[in-house]
C-alpha cells in the first residue's frame, strides 16, 4: 500500500495553523535562477494577478547592499491604502524571529543563558511541565523543541480557524494552563511547532525584568536597528500605510490581535523594515551586540522536522540542490508573510501579501534564495462551496488511516471542517453533499461515502492524479 505522505499537501505554513510545511510544486516552473528582478517581479504578478493568492502584495530583495522592492494589486481591488516598501502588515509567526533575536542578545549581554529552564522564567507558585524530570530550557522553546502543543489547551476559541482566536487571551489562562501540558518527548530532541512555546519565551523573558515584552523588544532589537514601523500595537497615524486584511476567501476582514502570545507572532511591520533585520543576517549591518546575537541565533542546530530542515534560534535552516538558507514564514487572519535569506549569495528575500493563504509567496521566495527549489505556477479555478446541515457536516469527523502511520483526524472548524495530520492542518468546505475541498490546498479533494446524517466509514482524498482510501478508526 502506497503511504500518503500529509507533510506533502503544504506549500507553507500559517500562524492560523501554524505549522511548517515542506515544499512541493504542484505545477513547477523550470528551475532556473532568479537572477535579475524582472523574473522575480514576473513571478511575484503571476501569483496575485493568475492565480488569485491575494488582493495586494509587497516584494523586496536585497542583494548585497542592493535592495529592492516591488508591488502588485489586482485591479478591481477597492482598497485605498498606500502600497509600497512601508506599508504595514500583520508579520504573523515572522515574530518569532524577533523574540529568538531578543533571547539571543539576552545571552550577549549575559543576562540570560540558553540553557536557562522555563522554570526560572514563569511567575512564583506557577510549576512548568517536565519530561522524566528533565526541564524545558529557553533554547528549546526558541527551537520549537519544548514538546509543547500548538496552542494552548485553554483558549476559549478552540476552533483552528476561528478569526482572531488570541485576542484576549491573558497571562492568568498562560500559566494556570501551564501545569496541565503533559510532554511526550524529552525537550530538545523533537521538533513540535508551537506559538505556546514563544508566548512563554518572550513573556518569561519580560517577566524577569518585570516590564513589558513591547518594551524590553522596543529598547534592545526594534529600537537599536532603527525598526520604527516594527510594533506590537497599530498606530492611528499610520492609518494609511496600514495593509487591509484578507481571508481564505478574499473576504476583507479586521486586524488581529495575539494578546499575551504576542511574542508568538504579534508585530506588525514593513518590506523596508525587515529588509533592514536581514541586512543585520546577511552584512553585518547593525550595533555589535545584535550583530553577535545575529551569529549565535545561527549557530545553533536542533532537530527541524524534515530530512532537509533544522532549527537554528527562530530561523529554520533548509540544505537542498547544494545550497542553505535560512527562513521564516507565517498568517495572520488576513495576511500571508515570508522571509529569508542565503549566507553565501548574500541575498535576502521579503514576501508580503494582505490575505491568508495556504500557499502565499513562500515558494517564490524560496525559489529566490536556492534557484532549484520549483515554483508554482498553475493555475487553479476557485471551488464553488456549499452550505450544509449541520448534521450532514459532522458525517465527517473522526479518525481515519491509510495503514498504520498515516493518520487524519477531522474535526469541526469555524468555517468547515479541519484536517490534521502529523505536520499540518487545513480547512475543507463542502462541494456537495460527500465531496470537500480546500482553498489552502489547491487541487486537493476529499471524497466521503454516500449516506444520510450517520458518521462516514471512510473517504478518498485526490490530488495531483492519486487517490488514496482513508477508513474510519475506532
Amino acid at each position: 500500500m502506497e503511504r500518503r505522505d500529509f507533510t506533502k499537501l503544504f506549500l507553507g505554513a500559517t500562524s492560523i495553523f501554524a505549522v511548517p510545511r515542506p515544499l512541493i510544486a504542484l505545477d513547477a516552473l523550470s528551475s532556473q535562477p532568479v537572477n535579475d528582478d524582472d523574473d522575480f517581479q514576473r513571478l511575484i504578478r503571476h501569483r496575485i494577478l493568475k492565480q488569485h493568492a491575494a488582493h495586494a502584495a509587497v516584494a523586496g530583495t536585497l542583494n548585497f547592499s542592493d535592495r529592492k522592492i516591488f508591488t502588485v494589486r489586482v485591479p478591481e481591488a477597492k482598497d485605498t491604502y498606500q502600497l509600497g516598501d512601508d506599508t504595514i502588515f500583520e508579520i504573523a509567526s515572522l515574530t518569532k524571529i524577533f523574540t529568538a533575536l531578543l533571547l539571543a542578545v539576552e545571552v550577549v549581554h549575559k543576562r540570560v543563558q540558553l540553557d536557562d529552564p522555563l522554570q526560572d522564567y514563569v511567575p512564583a507558585g506557577v510549576k512548568a511541565p517536565t519530561f522524566e524530570g528533565q526541564q524545558i530550557t529557553l533554547a528549546d522553546l526558541a527551537t520549537h523543541a519544548a514538546s509543547l502543543p500548538l496552542r494552548p489547551n485553554n483558549l476559549a476559541a478552540s476552533a483552528p480557524d476561528a478569526p482572531n482566536k488570541y485576542a484576549g487571551y491573558s497571562f492568568e489562562q498562560l500559566y494556570s494552563g501551564l501545569p496541565s501540558y503533559h510532554l511526550k518527548a524529552s525537550p530538545g530532541t523533537q521538533f513540535s511547532y508551537s506559538n505556546l512555546a514563544f508566548g512563554l519565551l518572550g513573556q518569561g523573558l519580560a517577566l524577569k525584568e518585570g516590564r513589558s515584552f513591547a518594551t524590553i523588544l522596543r529598547e534592545r532589537v526594534t529600537g537599536p536597528l532603527g525598526l520604527s514601523d516594527t510594533t506590537l500595537e497599530d498606530d492611528p497615524k499610520k492609518s494609511a500605510r496600514r495593509a487591509q486584511g484578507h481571508d481564505f476567501y478574499l473576504s476583507p476582514i479586521g486586524p488581529t490581535s495575539d494578546g499575551v502570545l504576542s511574542p508568538a507572532g504579534g508585530l506588525r511591520s514593513t518590506a523596508s523594515d525587515l529588509l533592514t533585520l536581514l541586512d543585520l543576517f546577511i552584512n553585518g549591518r547593525g550595533p555589535k551586540d545584535l550583530v553577535a546575537a545575529s551569529r549565535l541565533m545561527l549557530s545553533i542546530d536542533r532537530p527541524g522536522g524534515s530530512d532537509i530542515t533544522r532549527m537554528a534560534l527562530g530561523w529554520r535552516r533548509t540544505t537542498t540542490n547544494g545550497e542553505t538558507y535560512y527562513w521564516s514564514n507565517g498568517s495572520s487572519d488576513g495576511s500571508r508573510t515570508f522571509m529569508g535569506f542565503n549566507p553565501v549569495r548574500r541575498a535576502g528575500v521579503v514576501a508580503l501579501a494582505d490575505t491568508a493563504s495556504g500557499e502565499g509567496l513562500d515558494d517564490i521566495g524560496h525559489h529566490f534564495l536556492n534557484p532549484e527549489q520549483t515554483v508554482s505556477t498553475k493555475v487553479v479555478p476557485v471551488p464553488d462551496f456549499i452550505t450544509l446541515p449541520e448534521e450532514v457536516l459532522l458525517r465527517g469527523v473522526g479518525r481515519y488511516g491509510h495503514g498504520t502511520d498515516d493518520i487524519v483526524e477531522i474535526s469541526r472548524g469555524y468555517t468547515g471542517l479541519i484536517v490534521s495530520a502529523e505536520y499540518g492542518e487545513f480547512v475543507i468546505r463542502p462541494q456537495s453533499s460527500t465531496i470537500y475541498a480546500s482553498k489552502m490546498v489547491p487541487g486537493l479533494t476529499i471524497e466521503f461515502e454516500e449516506g444520510d446524517t450517520s458518521p462516514a466509514r471512510s473517504f478518498i482524498l485526490r490530488q495531483g492524479g492519486k487517490a488514496y482510501s482513508y477508513k474510519r478508526l475506532p
